[in-house]
């Protein structure tokens, strides 16, 4: 691979009022072999000092060309009232080129060529920039950690109704905690994904009569509500019919009998509830006590929980059945 590389970025770091100047090598080609790293390095610098110079100049001053840039990516500037709006094509370029994540700050760039690593690279890396061998880890690039940290961006889940705007650098945690994470309809042939709320919603419309309804606070069966499990059933959905929120009843089948447990239907992260499961034949009972695990998505093969309810083959009726008194409750 030929590439020719006649402006090289630099960066002054001398005050968040300098402007960063781009200097001129002489022209030569450099011949490149596996190298692309190096390249989106250049690309992402070379680009990333272009939207530095926007943010510090009025827009109304430059050309109508200003910020364009043949190849991959450019940048373009407006006004907003008081602010200035910096447009990327390619939002990477806010990323550490090496690590592919979000830079965060600080940032730093190598001591010559001014290519950007991520504090945590600069450590991995042990300090030598991977794309010129030049020493990286005690400078840092002021201009980029500004910019990083006053860019927002949408979240990912945004077709799924969240439309709070975060700043680039903080949404990879953003998403991690988004209550707006997809979830998987469980009704069986059904493709919709969406929000938990959105969800609950579809669910109550489309598949009511497929799913047990129960009410957290139903004083009067003593909070439980019965459940009739056939020994082949994988599952069986729950829903309460005050909030809509849907649990799943996974089985499963063992040499010893069958394997029981519950979880929501909800994004990873949130809160979990109690159950218990309470089964019962002739001669004895079996009470099982548990934190429902939260599962964006019907998991079929296999049980999502930490510990689940064993119920020996002797529970099961003659036609292959079992009464399970289930009761769900909120952790307050």
């Amino acid at each position: 691979m030929s590439i020719n590389r006649n402006i090289r970025p630099s960066v002054n770091l001398h005050g968040p009022e300098s402007t960063p100047a781009v200097s001129a090598d002489s022209s030569r080609d450099a011949q490149i072999q596996g190298e692309e790293l190096w390249t989106l390095s250049d690309l992402a610098a070379e680009n990333l000092s272009r939207a530095t110079r926007l943010l510090f100049e009025a827009p109304n001053n430059l050309p109508s060309n200003a910020g364009e840039h043949k190849g991959h990516c450019s940048t373009s500037a407006s006004r907003e009232g008081s602010n200035i709006v910096i447009t990327l094509t390619d939002p990477g370029l806010l990323d550490c080129p090496i690590c592919c994540e979000p830079l965060t700050v600080p940032v730093f760039q190598c001591d010559q060529n001014g290519h950007l690593a991520c504090s945590l690279c600069c450590t991995k890396i042990n300090n030598k920039c991977p794309f010129c061998s030049c020493p990286i880890g005690s400078n840092r690039c002021r201009a980029i950690e500004k910019i990083v940290e006053s860019s927002t961006t949408r979240c990912k889940n945004i077709k799924y109704g969240c439309n709070i705007p975060v700043t680039y650098n903080t949404k990879n945690e953003h998403e991690k905690t988004c209550v707006c994470s997809p979830c998987s309809c469980p009704y069986l042939g059904c493709k919709f994904v969406s929000s938990a709320k959105e969800l609950y919603q579809h669910f109550s419309n489309d598949h009511l009569d497929s799913a047990i309804g129960f009410l957290y606070d139903n004083f009067d069966l003593d909070y439980s509500f019965p459940i009739t499990l056939t020994k082949n059933d994988s599952f069986l959905v729950v829903r309460e019919m005050v909030s809509g929120t849907l649990f799943i009843l996974h089985n499963r089948i063992v040499v010893l009998g069958n394997v029981v447990t519950v979880s929501c239907v909800q994004p990873s992260f949130m809160e979990d509830f109690n159950y218990d499961l309470l089964v019962s034949n002739k001669e004895s009972s079996l009470k099982f006590q548990s934190l429902t695990k939260s599962t964006p998505s019907l998991q079929v093969n296999g049980s999502p929980s930490r510990s689940v309810l064993l119920i020996p083959c002797e529970f099961f009726d003659s036609c292959g059945q079992v009464k399970i008194d289930v009761s769900i409750r909120r952790i307050w």
